[in-house]
């Protein structure tokens, strides 16, 4: 079982034509409702791979919440172990996505929710691996912290977060700590990408990566440097690729090496990223076994 933990929103996806020079008023040519997340469509994505997933969140009262929760429901995804707020309104975020698949977005956090300090009841059984995003940090914390004194996989989303004590920890003690470009350069005061995985790997001798979009994946293992190039394909969409990409490598590093983990998860994110729709589209196990015969082999740098 994967346990996925971490914040979970309402997006409401809005397509235009193309992001304006200057603010002006803009005509969308579609909008959707969507389950977004990093954790929870994490979970999707290993559900979709025939992997066993469970989420652990934080839901408001409200219709989203109803709505959110019954997506997990109709996918046969535990949410049993969530917290559930009383009065609260669902975390939601406004996505603005142009023809070129590109995006940006606005994130509205409850703080009936964020203030909500109760942890969850987590399991730390030997069958056990997590998928945690930063963004609870708390949550997070708690669970590296535990699945390194229990010696099982903790695969961490280090995306949008603020440097702190509580991520210092987390990224010290997780087994795998995931970087996107933008939470390397803040981790690392802007070293140059293939200088900070050997600095953090000086600190602390096992396993980091860097997602790097189009440009791929950098890792670091065993003192080696690796690079997984992306393949050429043509982007509809890039809404929730890297959050395929984390499940897929949850999923696939407990039984195979990071270089065929890394591999596959950059053939589900790439794949993700040629279809619209949110985890209505996500790619199955043998869909990606055939895409991954696309992906060159990896190169130590």
């Amino acid at each position: 079982m994967i346990t996925c933990v971490g914040p979970i929103f309402l997006d409401r996806v809005i397509k235009i034509d193309r992001f304006p020079d200057k603010p002006i008023k803009l005509v969308a040519s579609g909008l959707e409702t969507r389950l977004g997340g990093p954790a929870p469509v994490a979970s999707f994505a290993i559900k979709s791979l025939g992997g066993e997933a469970e989420f652990i969140g934080r839901f408001g009262s409200d219709d989203a919440a109803e709505y959110l929760k019954s997506e997990f429901l109709e996918n046969d995804i535990s949410i049993q172990k969530s917290i559930f707020v009383d009065d609260a309104q669902s975390s939601q975020s406004h996505i603005f996505e142009d023809s070129e698949g590109e995006r940006m977005l606005a994130v509205y956090n409850e703080k009936k929710l964020t203030n909500n300090k109760t942890l969850p009841v987590f399991n730390f059984s030997s069958a056990q691996s997590y998928l945690v995003d930063t963004n609870w940090i708390e949550a997070a914390h708690f669970v590296a912290v535990k699945s390194k004194k229990n010696k099982i996989n903790c695969v961490v989303d280090l995306d949008n977060f603020s440097n702190s004590n509580l991520v210092e920890e987390v990224v010290n003690s997780a087994s795998h700590p995931i970087f996107s470009e933008i939470g390397l350069n803040r981790y690392t005061n802007n070293m140059p990408i293939i200088d900070a995985l050997r600095s953090l790997y000086q600190n602390n001798q096992k396993f980091y990566a860097v997602t790097l979009g189009s440009k791929g994946v950098y890792w670091i293992e065993d003192g080696n440097v690796f690079h997984c190039n992306s393949p050429k394909i043509k982007v509809k969409e890039t809404n929730g690729a890297g959050d395929v990409f984390h499940g897929a490598f949850a999923k696939f590093i407990k039984t195979k090496t990071a270089q065929e983990a890394i591999e596959l998860a950059t053939a589900a994110a790439s794949l993700k990223c040629t279809r619209i729709g949110g985890i209505k589209t996500l790619p199955s196990y043998d869909e990606v076994i055939e895409f991954s015969k696309q992906i060159k082999p990896s190169k130590q740098i």
